[in-house]
């Protein structure tokens, strides 16, 4: 299924606030309702934002996103700053920053995350569309479209899921910025542990850049996420150098040239149901199940993807349904298939029930 979005009344709404030319109350009026008051309640439950603050987003460089639920800080902060040597984002306190793609460029944003929202420091793009974007983007990132609501009623009283969900409230499935970046992860992680992942994409950060790994580690800013055509640039012979395998190196140029001439076309994607989305990353050299589904969770956002064969999803089955040996894929199947079509937050929640889970 499609994701869901705000309705084209809400999104003229907020191109005409990005606008910044007509009163509020008109705006409000346009958008089909009696007063400032519904208006915006309709508008922070769609965008996650107050109307307000998203016209006064351009004169202030910076607004509050608004969580509007459940949102697990410690968690999230968690992933955000897992690999401190990360080249492509600085965590520091509660303020996490990084480039974000848009529309062919790179713009720094600033997120400092606090009780029941989150503040973004960012110079606003002038174009009203190209605002909303942004703003798309980073609500995208922060996981608030997700059905959590949803999934949560569906596993509430179960005996597994339910202590589960009890104990991580807010627990958000962490989404990249591009397609592009959640691909690249997925190759470089296949088959290897995750310090030496970590490290492989650090260096095909700096490469992507023309940096060096160790000043750019020592500069204040973080290095933008390499796009497609910068990682063209590179050559087989310069990846493995730097330790990838011809494999990987075959692979991830690949995904860029299919990425860069619109074969894997994001927006695209995002319109396919699963399964057809599913088919078309299958289609890729170096994209098997895993890591479809894992481009699926994390790159699309999409709620049902399965990483049967998963290696944690697998231990976190065995664990938490008390089962005397791992589950083979078609009971791995049958036992999330109750789950459905929720199954990505179920998966990301067996994961967050290890030590040490799966899909970081």
């Amino acid at each position: 299924m499609a994701l869901h979005s705000p309705p084209d009344t809400l999104q003229r709404a907020a191109l005409a606030l990005l606008g910044g030319r007509q009163p509020l109350v008109h705006v409000a009026r346009e958008a089909g309702f009696a007063g400032i008051a519904p208006f915006a309640a309709a508008f922070g439950a769609a965008y996650h934002v107050q109307p307000q603050a998203l016209r006064g987003w351009a004169g202030a460089g910076r607004y509050r996103i608004g969580y509007g639920g459940p949102f697990h800080l410690e968690q999230t902060l968690r992933y955000l700053g897992r690999d401190p040597e990360n080249l492509a984002e600085r965590v520091q306190g509660r303020a996490y920053t990084r480039f974000f793609p848009l529309d062919g460029r790179a713009v720094p944003v600033t997120l400092t995350f606090g009780a029941s929202a989150c503040t973004v420091d960012a110079t606003r793009p002038r174009a009203a569309v190209r605002a909303l974007d942004l703003h798309l983007l980073l609500r995208r990132f922060l996981g608030l479209e997700q059905p959590l609501a949803e999934f949560y009623r569906l596993v509430q009283g179960h005996r597994v899921f339910g202590p589960l969900t009890a104990g991580l409230p807010g627990v958000r499935i962490p989404q990249l910025p591009s397609l592009w970046e959640a691909l690249c992860w997925a190759v470089v992680g296949q088959q290897i542990n995750l310090a030496f992942a970590y490290r492989l994409r650090n260096r095909l950060i700096a490469l992507g850049n023309g940096a060096d790994a160790a000043a750019a580690l020592a500069a204040p800013d973080p290095l933008p996420f390499p796009t497609p055509e910068q990682v063209l640039r590179l050559t087989p012979e310069g990846l493995r150098e730097r330790q990838f395998s011809r494999q990987k190196a075959a692979y991830v140029l690949g995904l860029a040239r299919a990425c860069s001439d619109g074969v894997l076309d994001e927006a695209a994607l995002r319109q396919l149901p699963p399964e057809a989305a599913e088919a078309a990353l299958l289609a890729q050299k170096g994209l098997g199940p895993w890591s479809a589904a894992y481009a699926l969770m994390r790159g699309l956002g999409h709620p049902d993807a399965l990483p049967i064969g998963d290696t944690g999803l697998r231990t976190a089955l065995q664990r938490q349904f008390r089962l005397r040996e791992p589950p083979d894929v078609k009971r791995q199947q049958r036992l999330m298939e109750p789950f459905r079509p929720y199954r990505s937050l179920a998966t990301y929640y067996l994961w967050k029930s290890l030590s040490a889970p799966a899909g970081d």
